[in-house]
């Protein structure tokens, strides 16, 4: 694979399994399986979320405050992890801010956020891989298989996090360790 077609390749792999698509993905699963009746008001939460979070991001590049979409460099991070608090707060009062299957795994979402803004001073965990790897743990009680394919997917979008050097190999295996206690801790709990 040449080099502008393996960039493009870990390109797409990032943009499809980006953070934003998996969580989303995540919180219509559950509604749909635990509370379906839920589910009209789970995806207008979610397209709400995306909007407001895809305009923020918007006038962060354009305003040539962030390198890229993904806020990459460590300085752009802090401000990135208190716009996702408050839209994943704001998310768990649109729901109800009550303990059901999407809100309890907000919370834990918001949980995993907290620890990577706090590690943020040393390591800029990759949130690509905490995202996939918390949902391939938070979803097997839901779909076994759909938590199999997001752990199947974490080694390919690690190769694209590196290929794309948007991280290093810590920051990827730091991303999956904390998805992976995050998701356990919400199954634990739940």
């Amino acid at each position: 694979m040449s080099r502008s077609v393996s960039t493009t390749a870990a390109r797409v792999v990032s943009i499809a399994l980006h953070p934003f698509v998996v969580f989303a993905a995540l919180a219509m699963l559950a509604a749909w399986r635990v509370d379906p009746a839920s589910l009209p008001r789970t995806a207008l939460g979610i397209g709400v979320a995306i909007m407001i979070v895809s305009l923020f991001i918007w006038q962060r590049r354009r305003g040539g405050h962030w390198e890229t979409v993904d806020a990459s460099r460590r300085q752009e991070r802090p401000l990135l992890y208190a716009l996702a608090l408050l839209v994943a707060g704001g998310y768990w009062l649109w729901m109800g801010g009550r303990a059901s299957a999407t809100s309890n795994g907000v919370l834990a979402a918001v949980a995993m956020l907290c620890v990577a803004g706090i590690a943020n001073r040393w390591i800029k965990l990759s949130l690509h891989m905490a995202s996939l790897a918390f949902a391939g743990v938070a979803s097997w009680p839901l779909s076994p298989v759909v938590a199999m394919l997001a752990v199947t997917l974490l080694p390919l979008l690690g190769w694209a996090r590196l290929k794309m050097a948007r991280h290093t190999l810590p920051e990827v295996l730091g991303g999956v360790l904390l998805g992976l206690v995050a998701g356990t801790g919400l199954l634990v709990t739940a």
